[in-house]
């Protein structure tokens, strides 16, 4: 939506108004403290050689992003994967599946999560991991009720696995 009514370069978006940009992101939530991130942000990158950064190694790029005004750790994730860099973000749902699949952490914290899943997958499929973990976390591995039955890979999960070896008991 926000590409449509106004397009996503700093340029534009610093210039939109904080109201055309609420309206644009209304459905994601906190939209009002986004849209204004959203525009300060702008403005910074609009100064900034945004594609250098981009252009960097993933880790140089990753922290030359965070040091920007309200970029932390996933928001730098998400934005080099926007542009095909190979990264993995990590949102609620990568956070429990890849917990409850065992491949992180049960306690891990943010880096935790995210390096234990870019040692076990392939650089190319960086980008696609988040995808799928979101999508499979929506279909099945669902935060209070997952659906551990119908679940595709319910043998490979340690959470399923501990889950159904108790109630058997």
């Amino acid at each position: 939506m926000l590409d449509k009514r106004i397009g996503v370069t700093p340029n534009k978006l610093s210039h939109a108004k904080i109201r055309t940009i609420e309206n644009s992101i209304r459905v994601a939530g906190l939209f009002r403290q986004k849209a204004r991130a959203i525009r300060s942000l702008a403005k910074v990158c609009d100064s900034r050689d945004l594609r250098r950064i981009l252009r960097e190694d993933v880790e140089t790029a990753r922290l030359e992003l965070q040091q920007l005004p309200k970029v932390g750790p996933k928001t730098a994730d998400v934005l080099l994967s926007i542009w095909g860099r190979p990264t993995i973000s990590v949102d609620t749902h990568v956070d429990r599946v890849s917990k409850r699949l065992g491949l992180a952490p049960p306690n891990g914290k943010y880096e935790e999560v995210r390096e234990s899943l870019r040692v076990l997958f392939d650089e190319a499929d960086h980008t696609l991991i988040p995808l799928l973990f979101m999508a499979h976390g929506r279909r099945f591995c669902k935060a209070l009720s997952p659906l551990c039955s119908t679940c595709p890979v319910m043998k490979l999960c340690s959470y399923a696995l501990s889950t159904h070896a108790k109630r058997a008991r």
